[in-house]
């Protein structure tokens, strides 16, 4: 048994759904069910009824799922008040960012909290989604900054800013820049990917799920944005990036477009614990936050 295979139950036990649990997790789907097998395994019991449309705990899964919240409620209390022994300071804000939150957004939000806020010191930490909510589970972040999710109950959630996306057709090259298309008209598409980490892979299946058109996804996954936009340019799959993930304003790509004509946008949000009594500067980060977004409205 590991951590891992219990924080797989739970989001199954969350979403109802194994591929949006492993999509929660940033796993694939067959890691995620493995996991779950390997539990169930040691277990020597089912924790859930899995059919073609629905997956539900078992009796047992409902017993248990309680305990197993508890477990990892409990390892992110010990990580997170050993943290606190150890960095007893409190004037420090820790954030972290998704590699796909624009810096044009980030740099000038950070600027200027720091004129009006100098005695608190801000550490940045840019890692795969995954990874920045497991440490906001256990205390070792105070805010994550990414791409908008279905936040945990133990959360409190923000919205930030949103960003038009953009449509990079094959052979790039070869098309004007900066039109518009939409979306129904490049879903038969088959796109080229970055791996499921900073939450644009995510966003994507998303926008083609809620418009009821399966993703056709070629079978390699870029490293990154600029490699996109290359493999887009030689032919391998369209692309879909936000704007500020073109690599310049010559970018040959169209801005995508709902039925109504309206732009198809990525949103992103701040998400932190939900605690009864947080720090001052804690406090003053979310007041700031929510002001920002308010003057940049």
């Amino acid at each position: 048994m590991n951590l891992n295979q219990l924080r797989y139950v739970q989001a199954v036990a969350e979403t109802g759904s194994f591929t949006l649990a492993a999509e929660q997790c940033y796993v694939t789907q067959p890691t995620l069910s493995n996991g779950i097998a390997q539990l169930e395994q040691e277990f020597e019991q089912r924790l859930f009824a899995r059919t073609t449309r629905t997956v539900v705990p078992t009796p047992f899964g409902e017993y248990i799922l309680p305990f197993i919240d508890r477990v990892l409620s409990a390892q992110a209390e010990l990580l997170h008040e050993a943290r606190n022994f150890v960095h007893p300071s409190r004037t420090v804000v820790r954030i972290g960012i998704s590699p796909l939150l624009g810096a044009n957004w980030l740099v000038p939000m950070l600027e200027k909290f720091r004129a009006t806020h100098p005695e608190v010191k801000i550490i940045l930490h840019e890692q795969n989604m995954a990874e920045l909510y497991r440490m906001l589970d256990e205390g070792l972040l105070d805010f994550v900054l990414g791409v908008a999710n279905a936040a945990k109950p133990s959360w409190n959630r923000a919205f930030l800013y949103r960003e038009p996306l953009y449509y990079i057709p094959r052979g790039a090259s070869h098309h004007e820049s900066r039109g518009t298309i939409k979306f129904e008209d490049i879903a038969a598409e088959t796109f080229v990917m970055v791996p499921n980490g900073c939450g644009l892979a995510r966003a994507t299946r998303a926008l083609f799920r809620s418009h009821r058109h399966k993703l056709n996804e070629y079978p390699g996954e870029a490293l990154s944005y600029q490699v996109l936009e290359e493999w887009a340019a030689l032919g391998l799959g369209a692309a879909i990036l936000p704007e500020s993930k073109l690599r310049s304003s010559d970018s040959k790509a169209y801005v995508l477009t709902d039925k109504q004509s309206s732009k198809i946008t990525l949103d992103f949000e701040a998400v932190w614990a939900n605690t009864s009594q947080p720090p001052l500067h804690l406090q003053q980060f979310v007041e700031f936050l929510s002001e920002y977004r308010a003057l940049d409205e």
